[in-house]
């Protein structure tokens, strides 16, 4: 590390619009978030300043709600330690499952936890959750299953056309395939195909309140949305009884931006329901 008051280094923060695409609001996934990266152990580096050449290395050791704080140990170099409780502002950064998280302190206060000296961090009223891919995929629920309805024209004779979808993003989607299923392969492309989105309002009143006044959703329990879709990947699987299954990944073509946002905001709901579930914990 160099000496702290250098002026030439780089700051860690991402800015401007890219930035406020990525932030987190809602109180209840921020502690959902927190409490999860506390459970794994994630490792956390503290950025003294937001300058990426002054840090020290961390983990969440406890989260305490009815304080509005949660806990950090103390890094391994104690003129580090020294710094990150006298300086205007800590950047902290680490991951979860792959994507980057990152969030700020005015400045790190000393505690004690479970005997020793650690940060107290007052809980961040926002939050940076930086997606490394493009579309973010999540897997659908098994009970009253997500359906990808395909008109019978498109597909072999007496084939049903309720697919029912493992896993969604704003990019696209994926499902098994039927062995009555022949000639459906990488390229394959399906017309105006339709995908119920259920319970989409439920996510403006359930999980503690996680989207409430101008973010409040005005929208119907079940929407469709209506696309094409092409057949990109193609994956067979065999199960332990030697039973072969075939899935194909696909991805969404002139989806309307009305109907992107709306499978968005599913996903979005998918995602609320782990953190809370994980919050729960």
């Amino acid at each position: 590390m160099t000496d702290h008051t250098h002026q030439q280094r780089s700051k860690v923060d991402i800015a401007g619009a890219d930035r406020d695409k990525y932030l987190v609001h809602w109180r209840t996934e921020i502690v959902a978030i927190v409490n999860e990266l506390c459970h794994i152990g994630s490792p956390v580096t503290a950025y003294i300043d937001g300058h990426e050449d002054d840090f020290i290395l961390t983990t969440i050791v406890a989260v305490k709600l009815e304080q509005n704080t949660m806990l950090l140990d103390f890094g391994a170099d104690a003129a580090a330690n020294r710094r990150a409780m006298h300086t205007e502002r800590i950047v902290c950064d680490t991951t979860l499952d792959g994507i980057k998280i990152q969030m700020s302190a005015e400045a790190f206060r000393p505690a004690r936890f479970e005997g020793r000296d650690v940060f107290a961090m007052t809980m961040p009223e926002t939050l940076l959750r930086l997606q490394r891919r493009e579309y973010y995929r999540i897997g659908t629920p098994r009970f009253n299953p997500l359906l990808c309805i395909i008109a019978p024209d498109q597909l072999p004779r007496g084939v049903s056309g309720d697919m029912v979808i493992d896993d969604i993003s704003c990019g696209g989607i994926a499902f098994g395939l039927s062995d009555a299923m022949t000639g459906i392969e990488t390229g394959t492309r399906f017309n105006h195909c339709r995908i119920p989105l259920p319970e989409i309002a439920e996510a403006t009143t359930n999980f503690g309140g996680l989207y409430s006044g101008s973010r409040r959703m005005s929208l119907p329990e079940s929407v469709e949305v209506v696309t094409d879709i092409v057949v990109r990947g193609m994956v067979e699987i065999t199960f332990p009884n030697g039973v072969k299954h075939r899935h194909a990944g696909c991805e969404f073509i002139n989806m309307r931006e009305r109907d992107r946002s709306l499978v968005q905001r599913y996903v979005s709901k998918l995602e609320h329901e782990r953190r809370y579930r994980a919050a729960s914990r």
